[in-house]
């Protein structure tokens, strides 16, 4: 797990804030990173003959992204980790996409604006596209949020789920994520639930929150026994819960990220640190549609977001 990390990048400063977290993570799991540029073909539209690609202006492109990337892979913060490059033709979410996928990418890091992207978590934009079509695991960071490679002790990683498996699977990758950048201090991994007001019939609010806090207990309990079975040492991590009566679950997710407990308002540097989530739950993993939870959660929240598919 963790062990090839992908980095999209387009020469910007603010996409290059991945860089640090990226680095991060595969000094402490001995990944490999790739540095990966998207090139846009340069073209002309020329009346009667439609629009041309101008080569010599993409060997100019080609090249400049080369010496970037490189200049890039030589900088102290990828010193002593194993770094390559690669740069592609075409459109940024698709070939990143493509990219990552035929190069088994286990984690992409991206930041969510740089200069191909000036309207943040827009509808369509680079990041989002991302988000919602890689096979891999995605760590989005956002320009002016969290910096994850300056924290310094515990990070708490919330995880949202609705008692579904779908929901279930970024537990795993959410646990290793809050050992690694907690280290050598032990990372925390918050598990929630949302129970709506408007219940099953013949079902009262208390017993869906004691359901509730039954299941997730169950699930702390499962993932320590399946630790204390793991050759390779299980994750250094303390594991808490807690159950919010809410009438929006996405509300209630970023509601639950900006608290240190269950009731109690956290400070920046208390609450949650990354919320990790995946697309789908009790649906299934059918694509995100608009105004969906996730897709909601992934246009509000402020810290840095894992989507796990």
């Amino acid at each position: 797990m963790f062990q090839h990390v992908f980095v999209p990048l387009d020469g910007s400063v603010r996409a290059e804030q991945a860089l640090p977290v990226a680095a991060r993570l595969a000094r402490a799991t001995h990944a490999t990173i790739t540095l990966l540029q998207v090139v846009s073909p340069p073209s002309e539209f020329i009346k009667g003959v439609g629009e041309i690609v101008l080569p010599v202006l993409l060997d100019e492109d080609e090249l400049a992204a080369r010496a970037y990337l490189e200049r890039v892979a030589q900088t102290s913060m990828l010193e002593e980790i194993a770094t390559t490059i690669k740069i592609v033709i075409g459109h940024p979410a698709q070939q990143i996409l493509s990219a990552a996928y035929a190069d088994h990418a286990d984690l992409l890091v991206m930041c969510s604006h740089g200069e191909t992207d000036p309207t943040q978590w827009s509808v369509g934009s680079i990041a989002q596209k991302v988000a919602r079509h890689a096979s891999s695991p995605v760590l989005l960071l956002h320009e002016d949020g969290l910096l994850l490679a300056e924290l310094a002790g515990q990070v708490r990683v919330l995880v949202p789920l609705d008692g579904s498996e779908y929901a279930e699977v970024a537990l795993r990758h959410a646990s290793v994520l809050a050992s690694v950048l907690s280290a050598p201090a032990a990372g925390e991994l918050h598990l929630t639930r949302m129970v709506s007001p408007q219940l099953r019939k013949g079902s009262s609010a208390d017993e869906e929150v004691e359901k509730s806090w039954q299941y997730l207990n169950l699930v702390i309990k499962r993932l320590q026994q399946q630790a204390q079975q793991e050759a390779g040492g299980p994750p250094n991590v303390h594991m808490s819960c807690s159950v919010m009566t809410v009438d929006d679950a996405a509300s209630g997710i970023i509601q639950a990220a900006r608290m240190k407990g269950e009731r109690e308002p956290a400070r920046a540097d208390e609450g949650t640190h990354v919320i990790a989530l995946t697309p789908y739950g009790h649906g299934g993993p059918q694509f995100w549609a608009l105004g969906s939870t996730a897709e909601r959660v992934l246009q509000a929240a402020r810290q840095p977001l894992l989507i796990v598919r």
